[in-house]
């Protein structure tokens, strides 16, 4: 009697899928808490308190959908049009300056689509950089130990930088797009001791900064003449000195936080979120989370996140080519960096940057981008692994039982 041996590795990664769903099924619990009452209480929202989770859900249903088409689609077809992507990246930063950009809390960062609705720009600009430099790392495989290639890396990912930082005055996603551009570089290439010593010197002179402002800090009515981003900064090192400006976020954050002790308030029983804490469903739900929840419930946010970047690492470290690991690597840096930057910030770690929590804060086109673009390409990229372990197997031919 003969039997066809199993394959070493299962096509689809279930377990990437379960870490997925828990991980939107939490966010879209947490956008309802967020924003029932404000809803509920509004005429924009036609007073329904659902009003906002489903769109959110809309959106993760989209992202979904996206990813059960395109998780069949051969990512190595995304070499020719990475170029095109970057441009196009690019350019959508440009279109922020147009009659079409959308401000709001000092940055701009959404594009208003006729017929369509807002897209945030920097979403769609992380996941082209991803592709461009998994694309420029791939096509110089050869050349991995040259400080030129590393150089080159470093100029494609300064130009979307410096454009968010330029033309939208968004520090947050520049940030993250620059640091996914670093994680990428220093994995791919043997230049560590550059990287080494190029990440010293940003810690330096960003601690030199920060100290300068330490050192003098301006009262609560000179900072209301100063930069945006230097009272954020300010607010970080003395809340308190500024509860009444760029301190309040910050403080209601940390109340919320203390508020919710071990076990939390129980769901919905925020009430910071009630006009307290500004932006509670975008920048700060993690401090929502953890006042309803308590520190259980932000436990197991975090393992969610854990596992679900764990699996994308095994991917990453399992792809069938240097391209696939490159982007696996490029999803892996941007979701880890946004995570904890996001939960930093409201832990008063980091200043506060406006930087939303992948799949848990608000935002449709956010979480469609994540969904239908970064977490289809690493579906893509798994979908491979399955395909080579299958193929290998049929090679090894019928085992007898």
């Amino acid at each position: 009697m003969y039997r066809r041996e199993t394959p070493i590795i299962v096509r689809n990664n279930y377990m990437l899928w379960m870490a997925l769903i828990f991980l939107c099924a939490y966010g879209a619990m947490m956008v309802f808490s967020a924003t029932s009452y404000q809803c509920a209480i509004s005429e924009d929202y036609d007073f329904d308190s659902f009003a906002l989770v489903k769109r959110q859900v809309m959106f993760m249903a989209m992202g979904f959908g996206g990813i059960l088409l395109l998780q069949f689609m051969d990512y190595r077809y995304l070499k020719y049009f990475a170029v095109v992507l970057y441009l196009s990246g690019l350019l959508s930063v440009l279109l922020l300056k147009t009659k079409l950009g959308v401000s709001a809390n000092g940055a701009t960062r959404w594009v208003n689509i006729p017929g369509f609705g807002q897209f945030q720009v920097s979403e769609w600009v992380k996941i082209c950089v991803i592709i461009f430099l998994a694309y420029l790392i791939d096509r110089n495989k050869q050349h991995l130990g040259s400080y030129k290639l590393t150089f080159y890396l470093w100029i494609a990912g300064a130009i979307p930088t410096v454009m968010l930082f330029k033309l939208s005055n968004d520090l947050s996603s520049s940030a993250v797009v620059l640091g996914i551009c670093f994680i990428m570089s220093f994995i791919s290439t043997k230049t560590e001791k550059l990287h080494i010593a190029v990440f010293v010197a940003a810690v330096a002179l960003v601690a030199m900064y920060v100290w300068s402002i330490w050192s003098n800090m301006p009262t609560a009515e000179e900072l209301n003449d100063m930069s945006f981003r230097v009272g954020r900064i300010a607010a970080w090192l003395d809340p308190d000195r500024y509860a009444a400006s760029q301190g309040h976020q910050t403080l209601q954050g940390l109340y919320a936080i203390g508020r919710g002790g071990v076990f939390g308030k129980g769901l919905g029983g925020s009430i910071q979120k009630l006009g307290q804490i500004p932006e509670a469903e975008n920048d700060m739900i993690f401090s929502v989370i953890c006042e309803e929840l308590g520190i259980i419930g932000a436990l197991v946010l975090i393992y969610l996140f854990g596992y679900l970047i764990y699996q994308i690492a095994r991917v990453m470290v399992s792809a069938p080519d240097l391209f696939g690991g490159m982007l696996s690597l490029g999803v892996f840096a941007h979701l880890t960096l946004q995570a904890i930057f996001n939960i930093c910030v409201n832990l008063a770690i980091l200043p506060n940057t406006g930087i939303p929590l992948p799949f848990i804060s608000y935002g449709g086109t956010a979480v469609f981008v994540l969904l239908a673009g970064e977490m289809a390409i690493v579906f893509s990229v798994e979908h491979r692994i399955g395909e080579q372990a299958g193929k290998k197997t049929r090679r090894r031919g019928w085992k007898r039982a």
